[in-house]
């Protein structure tokens, strides 16, 4: 290959994303779940028929199936995740250790990308200490429980009720360690990874093994774990990314991010800027906002909260799956009323676009049903929580 081609994806020729169930993707989009397999070794899940296959698709200049959420934010103006991480035809990037196009292709022609990925993006399990409205058992323990109370309030099973915990074998965490001496930056996605233990274990052992100086450390996190108290070795790291998920303010946040408190998330993000000051560790935290129906109406208040703690707005993760939640699913009066509000505000042009977007009746009246049976699973109301948004669907009925 002797250029980019515009359709390029970088991330399959430098990132690999596992599971401790062994399924992998290429990037954290997909979630570490593309491909199911029995190979528990991560450098196995790297070589396989199946990546290799995605690499040939993007040398080629095709646009995979696989990788629809890139191309569906593409197609509505989003600066997708392919794109942050390398802009193929600018050949720029928004992630620090990707500075020379001229050594990618070197990689890419002569295969030496094979020995091993630089970023390693690991989903940890399913262990958490929340339930959150938008995630699923998959990725919360803490759900499991709630799926089946839904399916016998409902009859129809929305979520998998045959998950069970998952999380690192000593195998998978040596692994893991000894990817480390190449790595040059590792991204931890949960469940929830600052409340996982082996999460714990994990990083204790890459900085006494020396390897932490080399290495850019990413957590995604919700925010309710100060790592100040139980992780003080995470300073030892080259650098250090947090990204904060915040999805409302108050009592919203609480009821979409079920079993966390609002305030402790802010006194933490206070914390760790102080932690990261004081020792002196290069640092950068910002929020990480999935937009979904049940904040939609809400994103310039949350905007404006975010930025009392943090220097920039919510980064604003688009929710496409459920699609039940998915903003372009709602009736069109309230798509009307929601984007009344949004248009003050030339930030939320691009989710306007997916707002006007057809939808699909059934996916709302799922909302509906669901939302209902799980307020009645955990006792809450989301009429009372959010009075001004439920006016609305009132309206429209």
């Amino acid at each position: 290959m002797k250029q980019f081609p515009e359709n390029f994806c970088v991330a399959p020729f430098l990132q690999c994303t596992t599971h401790p169930s062994t399924s992998f993707s290429p990037c954290p989009y997909l979630g570490g779940t593309v491909w199911a397999t029995t190979k528990q070794n991560i450098l196995s899940q790297w070589t396989s028929a199946d990546l290799e296959s995605l690499r040939t698709s993007f040398k080629e200049n095709q646009q995979s199936t696989i990788c629809n959420r890139c191309w569906h934010e593409e197609a509505n103006q989003k600066k997708s995740l392919r794109l942050r991480l390398f802009d193929p035809v600018n050949q720029t990037s928004d992630f620090s250790f990707i500075n020379d196009a001229s050594s990618i292709l070197d990689k890419i022609n002569d295969r030496s990308y094979l020995n091993g990925p630089e970023v390693l993006t690991i989903k940890n399990g399913n262990i958490c200490n929340a339930r959150c409205r938008v995630c699923h058992p998959g990725d919360s323990s803490r759900w499991i429980a709630d799926s089946i109370k839904l399916k016998e309030l409902t009859g129809k099973e929305y979520y998998s009720i045959s998950q069970i915990e998952h999380n690192w074998t000593d195998e998978q965490l040596n692994e893991i360690c000894q990817l480390a001496k190449n790595l040059k930056r590792l991204e931890l996605f949960g469940g929830e990874p600052l409340y996982n233990k082996r999460v714990h274990e994990l990083l204790k052992r890459i900085v006494d093994q020396g390897d932490a100086s080399h290495i850019v450390l990413y957590i995604n996190t919700n925010g309710s774990v100060d790592f100040t108290e139980k992780m003080p070795y995470i300073k030892e790291f080259k650098e250090v990314e947090i990204g904060v998920s915040i999805d409302g303010v108050g009592a919203h946040f609480e009821y979409i991010r079920n079993g966390l408190n609002y305030n402790t998330v802010k006194q933490n993000v206070v914390r760790w800027k102080e932690f990261f000051t004081r020792h002196n560790v290069k640092y950068y935290i910002d929020s990480i906002s999935t937009v979904e129906i049940l904040n939609i109406y809400y994103l310039p208040e949350l905007k404006q909260a975010v930025q009392e703690i943090l220097p920039l707005p919510p980064y604003w993760n688009l929710l496409v799956d459920p699609a039940y939640l998915f903003i372009k699913n709602m009736p069109e009066s309230i798509k009307f009323a929601v984007i009344e509000k949004l248009r003050t505000d030339p930030e939320f042009n691009d989710l306007i676009n997916v707002i006007n977007q057809p939808a699909d009746p059934a996916e709302w009246n799922k909302f509906l049903t669901i939302t209902g049976a799980l307020d009645t699973i955990r006792n809450e109301d989301f009429t009372k929580t959010f009075p001004e948004f439920a006016s609305l669907i009132d309206n429209s009925r």
